[in-house]
């Protein structure tokens, strides 16, 4: 019985060996590890920001006077997704304002003391004059900018709208849920408005902790009126009453696309007549102005106190261009940008 058990020994002795061997080398050849030093992080500052905070720290609490009167400016923040507090923007409002008026005044100071502006009333009291009408340019253009900013945006998302909501269908046909979906379109490392709403979205979602009814809710008060308004309000009653992703991305998707021929078409024919009246202000309008002058510059040699020549060098060389320019400036507002 003792030798049956007797491998016991050299057993237990080879483990206590194993062990001491090591212990030995864990001795010798440790290694410390190597010390992490902690990253620099680096703050992507930016100067627009950066003026907003500066410009509520120094007015502080004597921005809220005009709250109350432009309260409708902070819904124009929100659906313009313009990331920046109220009265943050009230106060840079205010500050780019005195900004304005105080360069007005200091230019327009040297400008009337160069030209020596007489009567000597209105040189003192134009600098000033001219400071109020920066003031006001300023604020006005600031108290306009969301505005502006608004249908900016809700532009894009209409222009956006057909390619992602076909996107969001295929999303859907491949099995993903509602939250995978709109996962799957923050990941998007462009500068599309349709990823920068699912990245607010998914915000919610991940770190909120909102559940998606109260997150695509939330986004609805910060979107403007439009496609990208409704396909939210139908994707929550689809939601909740259990539909078919699928088949509502689907149709969605149908109804974009019919609308997007409808704009091109009517795109098509605007452009057509652009062209029109570009055939006449910058084809025939030179030529027939430039026959009728040489025709009457045999008879005389004015035109309503005008040198004929220098009146056909205005026509081609302030008319035509000035014509060009317009063509241009329309033809870029009524093509889409994408």
């Amino acid at each position: 019985m003792i030798d049956m058990f007797s491998f016991k020994k050299p057993v237990k002795k080879k483990v206590v060996k194993i062990s001491e061997e090591m212990v030995g080398n864990s001795s010798t050849n440790l290694v410390p590890p190597p010390v992490r030093r902690p990253k620099k992080i680096v703050k992507n500052k930016s100067n627009v920001s950066g003026f907003y905070a500066a410009s509520y720290k120094m007015l502080g609490n004597r921005a809220h006077i005009l709250t109350p009167r432009l309260k409708s400016l902070e819904g124009r923040l929100e659906k313009g997704m313009m990331m920046v507090p109220y009265e943050a923007y009230l106060a840079a409002m205010v500050v780019g304002g005195l900004i304005a008026g105080i360069v007005a005044i200091v230019a327009s100071a040297i400008f009337v003391t160069i030209i020596n502006l007489q009567p000597m009333e209105l040189r003192i009291f134009f600098p000033f004059i001219a400071g109020a009408a920066g003031f006001e340019a300023v604020f006005g253009l600031m108290y306009k900018y969301p505005e502006v900013n608004v249908g900016a945006r809700n532009r894009r998302l209409a222009e956006e709208a057909p390619y992602f909501i076909g996107y969001m269908a295929t999303l859907a046909a491949s099995g993903l849920t509602l939250e995978g979906i709109f996962k799957a379109i923050a990941k998007e490392e462009t500068k599309e408005e349709f990823v920068k709403s699912a990245r607010y979205i998914v915000r919610d979602l991940d770190i909120l902790g909102f559940d998606v009814i109260t997150a695509l809710t939330n986004l609805i008060g910060k979107t403007p009126p439009g496609a990208f308004n409704e396909l939210l309000e139908g994707l929550i009653s689809t939601v909740q009453s259990g539909g078919n992703l699928k088949e509502f991305f689907t149709a969605c998707a149908k109804v974009q696309m019919e609308e997007k021929k409808m704009v091109i078409q009517k795109m098509t024919s605007s452009l057509g007549i652009v062209a029109e009246i570009y055939t006449i202000l910058l084809v025939v309008f030179p030529l027939m102005a430039v026959i009728m002058f040489s025709i009457m510059a045999t008879m005389a040699k004015t035109f309503l106190g005008f040198d004929i020549t220098t009146v056909m060098m205005l026509i081609s060389y302030l008319l035509v261009p000035m014509f060009g320019v317009i063509i241009v400036i329309m033809v870029d507002g009524m093509v889409p940008k994408r």
